[in-house]
């Protein structure tokens, strides 16, 4: 059994391509992880554009609820579970884990499934992410578009040549690892926005030390500047579906 782990972004338009082009079979099972905290973007093109392009290849990409997922922002230890900035550093992330890897292996166990092998939109240039081992023994993870050896800018050509348009970068309004121009995208979404800057507010009023931030300045959401970018690397450990697992 094939089971796909959609981001709902780049690479994962990419597979969605070769899906619908022959190139790769139809999943079995094709989910999504609603982290509860999604931009909005992200389900505009999936319902606008990737689902619509896939239905005549007899694929339904599922939304998978977050209320699968046994915690939401602190561990049960207390812990952060978002990379959040602190006064010495940053905090480790563990938010994807919870929120979409282990949510789509109970999701799949929801569905009877006992053993598949879960394809992650991990292209060529972020090989480095693959796991040495499957998380959990019965849900091993292949990795179609680095097998084909397709980089990201590949994945772009692909779907420019579909005719698609180019999906919005797929993360979560309250992301730490946004750089300058996607915290940017935030603002401009004044719901998102008004969201975004008060769990900044909340993430701070609840550490005992009051030096919790979402944006790596250390200063409140509303004061940080986004003319200027943080150097992040181009190939974050969010990228699309599989960030942090």
């Amino acid at each position: 059994m094939i089971a796909w782990s959609c981001g709902g972004g780049l690479q994962s338009t990419a597979i969605a391509v070769l899906i619908r082009e022959g190139a790769l079979p139809r999943p079995d099972l094709s989910g999504i992880a609603d982290t509860g905290r999604e931009r909005r973007a992200t389900w505009d093109y999936l319902r606008g554009v990737l689902q619509p392009y896939l239905r005549p290849a007899g694929v339904e990409v599922e939304v998978v609820p977050h209320s699968l997922a046994r915690v939401d922002l602190y561990a049960a230890t207390g812990e952060m579970l978002m990379p959040a900035y602190t006064g010495e550093g940053r905090l480790g992330g563990f938010c994807s884990g919870e929120w979409k890897r282990d949510v789509m292996e109970r999701w799949l166990r929801s569905k009877g499934v006992k053993e598949c092998v879960q394809w992650i939109g991990y292209s060529f240039d972020e090989v480095r992410r693959m796991a040495k081992k499957p998380h959990r023994p019965w849900c091993v993870p292949a990795y179609p578009l680095i097998h084909r050896r397709l980089t990201r800018f590949a994945c772009e050509m692909l779907i420019e040549r579909a005719g698609l348009p180019k999906p919005p970068k797929s993360r979560c309004w309250c992301c730490p690892h946004q750089n300058a121009e996607e915290w940017a995208e935030v603002r401009a979404d004044p719901e998102e926005w008004a969201k975004a800057v008060q769990l900044d507010r909340e993430i701070r009023e609840a550490d005992e030390r009051g030096a919790l931030y979402l944006h790596s300045s250390r200063l409140p959401l509303e004061m940080a500047d986004f003319s200027v970018d943080d150097a992040l690397p181009l190939f974050r450990s969010c990228q699309d579906a599989g960030c942090w697992t």
